[in-house]
């Protein structure tokens, strides 16, 4: 059977996840006008237009949401094919993306027993501090940071409790003087990640407080971030579970036993993938050295 347009419906795909036509060019190695040209040939083709283009972005019409939706399970399974089929014979691939932090202080340390135990899957870690796009990317599995149920579309398992608390280093504590109750940190230098949201919260709940601090920065990225407290610059919320190590040599302190238990590391795959014997084989693996 022969499938029209099959450059076209590829094109519209990318640009779809995307929104952005440029951007789309980017991953397909072309050029934006090429892009442009491939949509106008499938919208004439279809009959219908496939994207509301407003003045510096781009929506899907119904129309094309709908395409959208039907078309990013078989791309997923004919990269999925493609990488099959490139292995030897015998073995298979997972490619698993996860935050960096979360590898360095857990997740790599681990990769020993998992390859002792199943010889014939090889693993490709795939580091980025945001939640994959699976169809996109060609990911089987990633480790997303949040709370239960930010994901609907994701099938997860919880792995590491977040219980997100301040630390810092002992070398602070001397610059700055002792840290006594909660609602002392709105004096000193406090570390965000991405946005303030969890320092608001742990404040709210630990001290009954709004987040007040005029000393802080923010970091996204976890390993700077901590770094950032190694070399005595200020207090973070971080996970204690990560950071027992680190604790037990004395180079940061936990502050307080009041902590944010919603959080959580969890490993996350699309809700409609089927899953081979490898990968229920990982998935397994995975939930056996979770930390509880």
């Amino acid at each position: 059977m022969q499938v029209p347009l099959l450059n076209a419906l590829r094109t519209f795909t990318v640009s779809a996840q995307r929104l952005n036509f440029t951007k789309a060019a980017e991953d397909l190695l072309v050029s934006p006008s090429a892009v442009s040209h491939q949509i106008k040939v499938l919208e004439e083709y279809l009959g219908c237009k496939l994207f509301l283009r407003k003045n510096r972005s781009l929506e899907l019409t119904d129309q094309g949401q709908f395409l959208f939706d039907r078309l990013q399970r078989p791309f997923y399974e004919i990269n999925q094919a493609l990488s099959e089929l490139r292995m030897p014979h015998g073995k298979s691939r997972i490619n698993l993306s996860l935050r960096p932090f979360v590898s360095s202080m857990w997740f790599t340390g681990q990769l020993g027993d998992f390859w002792l135990k199943h010889p014939d899957i090889e693993i490709n870690l795939l580091h980025r501090l945001q939640a994959p796009d699976f169809f996109r990317d060609n990911i089987n599995f990633a480790i997303v940071w949040g709370k239960q149920g930010d994901w609907p579309q994701l099938q997860t398992l919880r792995i590491i409790p977040g219980n997100l608390t301040p630390v810092c280093a002992p070398s602070y504590l001397q610059a700055h003087g002792q840290i006594t109750f909660p609602a002392d940190l709105n004096q000193h230098v406090l570390i965000h990640e991405e946005n303030q949201l969890c320092w608001e919260q742990w404040l709210r709940k630990a001290a009954g407080q709004e987040l007040t601090a005029k000393k802080s920065f923010h970091i996204d990225d976890t390993n700077v971030r901590m770094n950032a407290v190694l070399n005595g610059q200020g207090v973070m919320l971080g996970c204690p579970a990560l950071l027992q190590p680190l604790i037990d040599k004395k180079e940061i302190v936990q502050l307080f036993d009041v902590c944010l238990e919603e959080y959580a590391y969890f490993l996350a795959y699309p809700k409609e993938a089927n899953l081979s014997r490898q990968e229920l084989e990982f998935v397994d693996w995975v939930a056996s050295i979770a930390i509880r």
